[in-house]
């Protein structure tokens, strides 16, 4: 009877030996599976993350682009304007040149001079000293 108590009690412990070594390579791959898992999980976090920096990005590369054009669009009106503004001035400047004064020395192809129209200022205005100050 003992000799049978010890061999079961042998085997018990063999038994339970073998169930904590089964149990060791459970966890070591238990392990491995929720490390495999989490590796998982954070490449489709990296993966969502990127995404959504690159929408976020384009997002901005848009808005970049939009400003840009609202800023070319401004500029653009902004010089048609002054043309506009300057062709008003050549005009007038021709008109007063052809009709208000007749020099033989000069003609009217010489609008574009600025000392063309010196006679038309005031004698005692400042821009008019100035005026002859560059002539000279």
């Amino acid at each position: 009877m003992k000799v049978d108590e010890l061999c079961s009690t042998a085997t018990e412990l063999k038994d339970i030996d073998e169930l904590r070594s089964e149990n060791k390579i459970l966890r070591s791959r238990l392990a491995v599976s929720e490390d495999s898992r989490a590796q998982a999980k954070f490449r489709i976090i990296k993966s969502e993350t990127i995404q959504r920096l690159s929408i976020n990005a384009r997002k901005q590369d848009e808005l970049k682009l939009k400003v840009c054009e609202d800023m070319a669009y401004a500029k653009h009106k902004e010089l048609t304007e002054a043309l506009v503004e300057l062709s008003k001035a050549k005009e007038f400047l021709a008109k007063l040149g052809a009709s208000s004064y007749t020099d033989p020395k000069r003609s009217t192809e010489n609008v574009s001079n600025p000392f063309f129209l010196i006679p038309f200022f005031n004698k005692n205005s400042s821009a008019n000293s100035d005026l002859k100050g560059l002539e000279e």
